[in-house]
């Protein structure tokens, strides 16, 4: 006779997290850079008629794009790992047993 043996949990793929967050990223990085670009263009016109101390000047183009990418950048990280965070709670608590869950629930007057 055969044993049945029952899969075991699937575990949350990241893929589809990072593309969510990447996402989220891409969105925050164009709102942050168009408001950049219209409301604080006066600033920039400023700063690139100020070379700041080495000497070089930076352009208003350059400082929208690093501006951009540090923005998607650290948007796209934050969000990743709070999704990741959350999909593992998620799936610990799902892996408990529902009568252990609701004896642990009672016990704590929930």
């Amino acid at each position: 006779m055969k044993k049945t043996r029952t899969p075991p949990p699937s575990r949350p793929r990241a893929w589809p997290r990072l593309k969510w967050s990447a996402a989220a990223g891409l969105a925050t990085a164009v709102a942050v850079t168009v408001l950049v670009a219209t409301a604080r263009h006066a600033a920039l016109a400023k700063a690139d008629a100020q070379p700041p101390g080495g000497g070089q000047k930076l352009s208003p183009q350059f400082i929208l794009a690093s501006d951009f990418a540090v923005t998607f950048v650290a948007v796209t990280v934050i969000v990743f790992i709070a999704a990741t965070v959350a999909a593992f709670r998620r799936a610990r608590r799902d892996a408990v047993p529902a009568v252990r869950r609701g004896r642990r629930a009672a016990a704590r007057g929930w």
